[in-house]
């Protein structure tokens, strides 16, 4: 059975797409360990849970979304088509436009902080190396 969904991929516009429902294909798409994030009471976003730090996707509830994800409605614990409110709802809610600056903004932080941990880390590893090699010497 397929279901409707909405598809977010880094840097790209939301995508409404059909899918299987199954897990096995949902986990090809995405990855193989899923991250489900309850985005009300009847969508969830699942998300790959070891996405690279470095794929800024979008903001949600505060936190940045890693990676690909997609949102599906949920009925008893299956998951299901969304609603057409729903998927007007979440494509406005993830619009690149809308996210995009702040994800630009939060990357050169990011960046920025990242490259300042990799010279403090390079220093602190010459300044060790350099003792190690007068002990050795001594």
């Amino acid at each position: 059975m397929k279901i409707k969904c909405l598809l977010v991929m880094p840097g790209k516009e939301v995508q409404r797409v059909r899918i299987p429902a199954n897990i096995k294909f949902i986990k090809a798409l995405i990855g193989e360990h899923l991250l489900n994030i309850r985005a009300n009471q009847n969508n969830i976003i699942i998300a790959n849970q070891n996405a690279r730090n470095d794929e800024f996707n979008r903001f949600f509830q505060g936190n940045i979304l890693y990676g690909t994800f997609i949102v599906v409605s949920l009925k008893k614990n299956k998951r299901t088509s969304m609603k057409k409110k729903d998927i007007r709802k979440f494509s406005n809610m993830f619009k690149l436009s809308k996210h995009q600056k702040k994800i630009e903004r939060f990357k050169e932080e990011f960046l920025e902080e990242y490259y300042y941990q990799q010279r403090k880390n390079k220093q602190k590893n010459r300044k060790h190396n350099k003792e190690l090699i007068f002990k050795n010497a001594a």
